[in-house]
């Protein structure tokens, strides 16, 4: 090769099928059209279709009943199928799916109950020592729609940052296992040996941003009291629950997290706005102003009109949607994803110990630790992350040429 190879040539295989590669498409366009292929096969673009038409037919639902075997699928997608049957049962599901996914509500009905158990219990300890959680995420769509159960890990709550350390006192005396996450947020655990926690409590929504905590006086003040599975519980706004969701869905694009999650964000997405016909889109604009988190909710929204147009109202979409600062945030996503993520995962997991007893691997120990070292130091830094990627079409070009 004529020049010194910057990526491996898995990585760029893995950017030419992004499509960044070609000089007709942005930088972000060709992120999401990777993201859709890679959550989307054509089953999955059948079912969003028909779950996502403002007026389905019975002959849209047999096109996906053709290619849809609920005992094959995720379980987590199917459930996206049982919630239409549930909103539609003027349509015929067949003796084969309705009974399946009838059964997949109930199942998940019961691991939710267990859950929202454990939440009555700590949650009415926490209100008697004069702590109200805000609900968010998960468990505040399954207050919302209770005919609807959703596979939930946990609950999220939000308290007081004065009160954070106050709740896990609290927990402890229960008798259950507060494990520290980081420095915003614990999982509740049944004991210490346990696998999942029950609860997860944040002083705050991690973001990316210095600016985490600058929207949450408001998103308090703006939530309302409400009895949630027992306990007395604040519930955020339609309005912040979508910001929440949007900032939730570009997270796990960028950190390639929860392919079933992010289809379940547009479900939840269209119930905010069809449930609040006065829905309040400034208060999602200044919630992304405040936590400087608005190429995140362009990002999120401009995937969202990949799959479905039928969701983001047209004019929020010509409102909100900008191209320069997004590229820019698309080119760091495009660095931390395919760059950095395995590199990072490979050079942590090499110890020092291991090269001593092995001396041949010093070589490779050294190359990458520099190549990791390098990488690192570009950081969120979107003017150096775009030098080096432009550098990508001179590596791709000499590398089919040297084929």
């Amino acid at each position: 090769m004529a020049q010194t190879q910057v990526l491996w040539n898995k990585e760029i295989e893995e950017i030419k099928d992004s499509g960044y590669l070609n000089e007709n498409i942005s930088i972000t366009d060709a992120l999401i059209e990777n993201f859709y292929n890679e959550i989307m096969c054509p089953e999955e673009k059948d079912l969003m279709d028909v779950i996502f038409s403002t007026n389905p037919t019975q002959e849209d639902l047999e096109k996906v009943l053709q290619r849809w075997d609920i005992e094959v699928k995720q379980g987590s997608k199917s459930l996206l199928l049982a919630y239409f049957m549930k909103k539609h049962p003027e349509l015929d599901f067949h003796k084969y799916n309705a009974p399946r996914l009838n059964g997949l509500l109930l199942n998940l009905r019961f691991k939710n109950l267990q859950i929202t158990a454990h939440y009555k219990k700590i949650g009415q300890e926490l209100n008697k020592h004069n702590i109200t959680p805000l609900i968010i995420k998960g468990g505040a769509m399954r207050y919302l729609i209770p005919d609807l159960p959703r596979y939930m890990g946990d609950i999220d709550v939000l308290v007081p940052a004065k009160s954070w350390k106050k709740a896990e006192k609290v927990i402890k005396n229960l008798g259950y296992y507060p494990k520290k996450l980081d420095v915003h947020s614990f999982d509740v655990l049944e004991n210490k040996d346990s696998e999942y926690g029950i609860l997860d409590i944040h002083k705050f929504i991690f973001m990316e941003t210095n600016k985490k905590t600058q929207w949450l006086k408001g998103l308090f003040k703006r939530a309302e009291e409400k009895e949630i599975f027992g306990v007395k519980t604040l519930l955020p706004s339609m309005e912040d629950l979508m910001f929440i969701t949007l900032t939730n869905l570009a997270s796990n694009l960028r950190d390639h997290k929860s392919q079933a999650g992010i289809l379940f964000a547009l479900f939840d997405c269209k119930y905010f706005l069809e449930s609040k016909p006065d829905f309040d889109w400034d208060i999602v604009k200044k919630d992304a102003k405040k936590t400087g988190t608005e190429v995140q909710i362009n990002f999120a929204i401009k995937f969202i009109n990949k799959i479905s147009e039928n969701i983001i109202p047209k004019e929020i979409q010509h409102d909100m949607l900008f191209e320069k600062e997004t590229n820019d945030y698309s080119r760091v996503v495009m660095f931390k994803r395919f760059y950095y993520a395995e590199l990072q995962k490979e050079c942590r997991s090499m110890k020092i110990a291991d090269v001593v007893k092995n001396p041949a691997s010093l070589g490779k120990y050294l190359k990458l630790k520099t190549k990791y070292k390098t990488l690192k130091l570009l950081g969120n830094h979107p003017k150096l992350i775009e030098i080096f990627i432009k550098d990508l079409n001179k590596v791709y070009s000499t590398v089919n040429k040297d084929k």
